[in-house]
């Protein structure tokens, strides 16, 4: 019943995380990407904040990750059903268990995924290039390098 009215907060969400994010582009201090999008992508869809933040490898790694979990847990739910019906006690408890353990386990993947999203959309604009010599220094430098 809520579904419909969740899925516009979210829309609105992620297009008010997109303005914040062209205010940001104005100002070089700040970084390109909204981490609250990043979040909220992530949130909505497997691998959909990573693939905002450009990390397509890892984008593609969570998305099965998280798709395998969903299913696990469903064929997990829907055998400890068949076992209910069938007044199967021992496999009931058996596939409850199992799935609840799911149910974890993709908690935690979940949670490290909407880590991860935030976490490279802080550090989007950071340069990890391994030159730290700056690019347009004005006079002259002067180095220096000792061998060991």
């Amino acid at each position: 019943m809520h579904r419909p009215s969740a899925v516009v907060a979210l829309l609105a969400c992620l297009a008010l995380s997109d303005l914040a994010v062209a205010q940001l582009g104005t100002d070089p201090g700040k970084p390109k990407k909204s981490t609250t999008g990043a979040v909220f992508r992530s949130l909505a869809v497997p691998g959909w904040g990573q693939l905002y933040n450009e990390a397509y490898l890892k984008s593609a790694a969570f998305l099965i990750t998280e798709a395998s979990f969903m299913i696990g847990i469903s064929r997990y739910n829907d055998r400890m059903m068949a076992a209910k019906k069938a007044d199967m006690f021992e496999n009931e408890r058996f596939y409850r268990s199992s799935r609840n353990k799911m149910i974890w386990w993709f908690a935690a993947v979940k949670l490290l995924s909407l880590g991860d999203a935030y976490v490279d959309a802080q550090l989007f604009k950071i340069d990890i290039s391994p030159s730290l010599t700056p690019e347009e220094s004005p006079g002259m430098m002067l180095s220096a390098m000792v061998r060991f």
